[in-house]
């Protein structure tokens, strides 16, 4: 099973990755990061549960759903001091492959993780491994900052 030591050593954080995403696509991310609101109750129990996790989110710069994510997850990254890894530049393949990602372009990482979605957000636990995921959107909860203390305190039960 892959660990977050299977991520690239030199993969971006989340606003460096903002910072590099095509000027076409680029606008929807700032202006999602200057408009969301963090939801301050799971800000102060990320603080805590965060401590002995990674988070590393998949995404595709044309994608809307990553427009919506990694935006929240820079604003976590800067509020909580801890570096999310960003890989990006997602690209689907051509017509009639088997495959869900073109690669390259696409990270690698992609066909190791089985990443089939666009964002993907894998949360690691303090051994490496991983213990959830968010596919697209947050499911069990209104925002992605909540659903990762779900998950992680989930995985602490």
């Amino acid at each position: 099973m892959p660990t977050i030591t299977d991520v690239q050593v030199d993969a971006p954080s989340c606003n460096e990755a903002i910072e590099s995403i095509k000027p076409a696509y680029q606008g929807g991310f700032i202006r999602q990061k200057d408009e969301y609101k963090l939801n301050q109750k799971a800000v102060s129990k990320l603080k805590d549960l965060l401590k002995d996790y990674s988070v590393v989110i998949f995404f595709a710069d044309w994608c809307g759903d990553s427009r919506r994510a990694l935006p929240v997850l820079a604003l976590l990254e800067k509020e909580l001091d801890k570096p999310i890894l960003a890989l990006g530049g997602m690209t689907k393949p051509p017509y009639g492959s088997d495959k869900f990602w073109a690669v390259p372009p696409s990270p690698p990482e992609v066909e190791t993780f089985g990443v089939t979605s666009s964002p993907t957000i894998i949360i690691f636990g303090k051994d490496g491994e991983e213990v959830g995921r968010i596919k697209t959107r947050a499911k069990m909860t209104p925002t992605i900052e909540e659903e990762l203390v779900k998950i992680i305190e989930d995985t602490r039960k």
